[in-house]
């Protein structure tokens, strides 16, 4: 059998693994958007420091939300949240930024909810395997 141990590592590079390919695949989708959002704006004169908030914001929204997630991994659950609510808080940023340049920022908002919700409900699967392993062995 197992280790508890070696089970859980298992897991966790596994889960590392396919959140990579997640991340990929949102920030793949984020990119898309944008870029055809510009091309429409194209013809139309915008303001370059707001584009450039914008990608700050987004950038920083990025770095926070995966850094919070490997953080909450590692098992620091109150710095992850730190990262979360700072993710969270450069989102903002990004979505005020890109209500400016004319986004359809619902579906900025709806693409940033199913990322989390994707992150942090793996992290949950996660959790409830292990525990579920550990559980019938104790």
């Amino acid at each position: 059998m197992v280790s508890d141990r070696a089970f859980t590592a298992r897991n966790i590079a596994v889960l590392r693994e396919a959140q990579g390919a997640l991340n990929v695949a949102f920030g793949a989708i984020l990119s898309a958007y944008v870029g055809v959002s510009l091309s429409h704006m194209e013809s139309q004169p915008f303001d370059h420091h707001t584009l450039a908030r914008f990608f700050l914001g987004v950038a920083g929204f990025i770095l926070c939300l995966c850094v919070g997630n490997s953080v909450i991994l590692r098992g620091e659950v109150r710095l992850g949240i730190l990262f979360l609510v700072l993710g969270a808080a450069a989102a903002y940023i990004g979505l005020r930024e890109a209500r400016h340049l004319g986004f359809e920022t619902s579906v900025l908002r709806i693409l940033s909810t199913c990322w989390i919700v994707a992150l942090l409900g793996s992290n949950a699967v996660l959790t409830a395997i292990n525990y579920l392993h550990h559980r019938d062995r104790t």
